[in-house]
C-alpha cells in the first residue's frame, strides 16, 4: 500500500519523509493537534500493511517529545545519504 492512501482518523499525514516502497515515516499531527512522527510497513499488493486494524491500514505514532522527533530525523537523513551513496558505487560497477 502506498503511504499517501493511509488516512487513518487518529493521524492527519501532512508529508512522507521517507519511503523506501516497503517502510516509510510520515510527519503530521494526531487528532489533538499535537505534531509527532509516525511509520509503517507498507505492504505488498492488496495487504494493508502494518500496523492495520481490521484490514484498514493505520499509521504507528511515535511520542512527541522532541527527542524521538530529532534522532529519527537525523537518522532518516543519514539515510538518505547513504542510499544515494549505494547507488552511485552500483553505477560504477555497471560501468566497470
Amino acid at each position: 500500500m502506498e503511504p499517501a492512501d493511509v488516512k487513518p482518523n487518529s493521524f492527519k499525514r501532512h508529508t512522507i519523509i521517507y519511503n523506501d516502497g516497503h517502510f516509510s515515516v510520515a510527519y503530521g499531527e494526531d487528532n489533538h493537534g499535537n505534531k509527532r512522527l509516525a511509520m509503517r510497513w507498507n505492504g505488498a499488493g492488496e495487504s494493508a500493511g502494518y500496523p492495520n486494524q481490521g484490514g484498514h491500514p493505520l499509521w504507528f505514532q511515535l511520542p512527541e517529545y522532541g527527542h524521538w522527533t530529532t534522532e529519527l530525523l537525523a537518522t532518516i537523513d543519514k539515510m538518505k545519504e547513504s542510499e544515494k551513496r549505494m547507488k552511485g558505487l552500483d553505477q560504477q560497477i555497471v560501468q566497470s
